[in-house]
C-alpha cells in the first residue's frame, strides 16, 4: 500500500470517528439499494433482548458503500450448526483415476497438431495427424497380401479347369472303349490314354486341395494386415473395406489421425507442431476437470466414527477469496486400507456432481462430517469474525433496520470447531456479521492509530508503508 492509499485509509477512519462522535444528529440516511434483504426475525428470547439494546436508529458505526469498499468489509450470515459433533479434516481435491487420458503415437512420424494446450476437446475431435513412413509400409504389405489372394485364386482356378478337362476327357475315352468292347474291338492307344488320365486326376485333385488351402491362407494374411490397419487407425474393418473409386478405403489414407476418446482439456503436449514423434511415445494428455474427488486423511483412532455413504461437506479454507459459507456436498467413501506409518485412514468424496469453479485438483479445503444426526443445532458465526477489544471478545452485527450501520456486540461464545463458534446471545435469524474488515471497524470505534510509518489492513495485520 503506497502513501496515497495510507492517507485515504486514515481519512476514512477519521470520517467514521467523526460520524460516531456526531451520532446524536438527526439521521437522514436511507437503506442503500445494495443492502441484503432480511426475512422476519424469529430468534431466541436472549437474542431478542440483545437487539432491544440497539433499537436506537443512530447507534453503531456508519458503513456506507464507500467505507465498505475501502475497508474491504464483507458479511457472513449466521447459521444453525451442530458444532459440538462436527469433525473437520483437512484435505485436497484431486483428479479421479479416470480423469486423465493419454494419447500415444502407434507409429513414428512427423506430427501436425490440431489443438492447443488448455483447449477443451470433445469426443471424436481430431487432436493430431502423423505422417508416418511405417504406415505406408503397412499399406504396401496389405497391397501385397491382396495380390497374394489374386495369385492364389488364379492358380486354384487353373487347377480346377485342368481337373474338369481331365475328367471330361476320361469320360469320353471310357465311353469309346465301352462301345468298342461291345463290337469286340480293342484300341491299345485309347486304353493307354485312359490309364494316363486315371493316374493324373488324383494328382490334380491333390494340387487343387493344396491350392485351396493357399487361397485361405492368403485371405487370412490379408485380414491380418487389415486388422493391423484397423488397430493403427482406429477404424473398423467394415469401414476400411468400403470400396471407393481408387479402391478400398484404407488405400486412400495418407496420414494417421488421432482423435479424442472422450471430453477433456488438453493438459500437456509432448511434441511441437511439425516435430518428429517416435513410435509408442506420448503425444499429449487431456484431463476431464469435472472428474474430481476430495481426499482427506483422518486419524485411525476415529475410524469407528465414520460410515460408508454418510453425508459429508467440503468447505473452503478460511482467509481465502472464496465465500466462507460455500460448500460442496457428497457421500463419504472410506479407503480400502489404512496407513500404518502415519496411523491414518483415507476418506474420499467421489460423487461430486456440480463442483464450484474453485474445486480444482490441488486446492486444499476441509472435509466436514457430522457424527450425530440428532445433535442440537446452535446459532453460530465464523470464528474469524470474533476480534479482541481489550479484555472483551466482540463482533459486529449489521443493523437489520439500517444496513449501512454495524452494531458492536460483545461475544457470548460457546463451543467452537476451529472455524465456527457458537453464539449464545446477541443474534437472531437472518442476521449478518462483519467478516472481513472487523478489525478496521474496531480501530474506527476505538480511535487506535497505527505507529508512524505503518498501517493496518482490514484483517488487523500491521504493515509498513513501503
Amino acid at each position: 500500500m503506497n502513501m496515497k492509499s495510507t492517507l485515504a485509509m486514515s481519512a476514512i477512519l477519521v470520517f467514521c470517528i467523526a460520524l460516531i462522535s456526531g451520532c446524536n444528529n438527526p439521521d437522514t440516511t436511507t437503506d442503500h439499494p445494495d443492502a441484503d434483504p432480511h426475512g422476519e426475525a424469529h430468534g431466541d428470547a436472549h437474542g431478542e433482548d440483545e437487539h432491544n439494546e440497539d433499537e436506537h436508529p443512530h447507534a453503531g458505526i456508519h458503513i456506507p458503500v464507500s467505507v465498505r469498499e475501502n475497508l474491504g468489509i464483507t458479511f457472513a450470515e449466521i447459521e444453525r450448526r451442530t458444532i459440538r459433533t462436527t469433525r473437520r479434516i483437512p484435505g485436497t481435491f484431486e483428479l479421479r483415476p479416470d480423469a486423465r487420458r493419454e494419447y500415444h503415437a502407434l507409429l513414428g512420424g512427423r506430427v501436425t497438431l490440431h489443438v492447443r494446450q488448455f483447449e477443451d476437446v470433445k469426443k471424436g475431435q481430431l487432436l493430431l495427424t502423423v505422417n508416418s513412413p511405417q504406415w505406408r509400409q503397412i499399406q504396401h504389405d496389405a497391397v501385397e497380401a491382396e495380390g497374394e489372394i489374386i495369385k492364389a485364386e488364379a492358380q486354384r482356378d487353373v487347377l480346377r479347369a485342368r481337373l474338369n478337362e481331365g475328367n471330361a476327357s476320361l469320360s469320353k475315352i471310357t465311353e469309346r472303349l465301352s462301345n468298342l468292347k461291345e463290337v469286340k474291338i480293342r484300341n491299345a492307344e485309347l486304353e493307354a490314354q485312359a490309364t494316363t488320365l486315371e493316374g493324373s486326376i488324383p494328382r490334380i485333385e491333390a494340387e487343387l486341395a493344396a491350392q485351396e488351402a493357399a487361397v485361405e491362407e492368403a485371405h487370412g494374411h490379408y485380414q491380418s494386415r487389415l486388422k493391423i490397419l484397423s488397430s493403427v487407425t482406429g477404424i473398423s474393418l467394415e469401414e476400411l473395406n468400403v470400396n471407393q473409386d481408387s479402391g478400398p478405403a484404407w488405400q486412400a489414407i495418407t496420414e494417421l489421425e488421432v482423435r479424442a476418446t472422450g471430453f477433456g482439456t488438453v493438459e500437456t503436449l509432448s511434441v511441437n507442431d511439425g516435430g518428429w514423434l517416435e513410435e509408442g511415445k506420448l503425444a499429449m494428455t487431456t484431463v476431464d476437470r469435472e472428474a474430481i474427488q476430495f481426499h482427506a486423511e483422518a486419524p485411525q483412532s476415529d475410524i469407528v466414527l465414520y460410515k460408508e455413504g454418510q453425508t459429508a461437506n467440503i468447505v473452503p479454507p478460511q482467509g481465502s477469496s472464496i465465500n466462507l459459507q460455500e460448500k460442496v456436498s457428497g457421500s463419504l467413501t472410506m479407503g480400502l486400507t489404512a496407513h500404518a506409518e502415519d496411523r491414518t485412514i483415507s476418506l474420499f468424496v467421489t460423487s461430486i456432481k456440480t463442483a464450484p469453479s474453485w474445486a480444482r485438483a490441488g486446492v486444499t479445503a476441509f472435509l466436514e462430517i457430522e457424527l450425530n444426526g440428532d445433535a442440537k443445532e446452535e446459532w453460530a458465526i465464523p470464528l474469524s469474525a470474533i476480534i479482541q477489544d481489550g479484555l472483551e471478545h466482540v463482533f459486529y452485527r449489521r443493523d437489520p433496520e439500517h444496513p449501512d450501520r454495524a452494531l458492536r456486540v460483545e461475544a457470548d461464545m460457546g463451543e467452537n470447531d476451529g472455524r465456527w463458534v457458537e453464539i449464545k446471545s446477541g443474534v437472531m435469524k437472518n442476521d449478518q456479521i462483519v467478516l472481513e474488515g472487523a478489525y478496521a471497524l474496531k480501530l474506527t470505534s476505538s480511535g487506535d492509530q497505527a505507529p508512524e510509518g505503518h498501517h493496518y489492513h482490514a484483517d488487523g495485520s500491521l504493515h509498513t508503508d513501503h
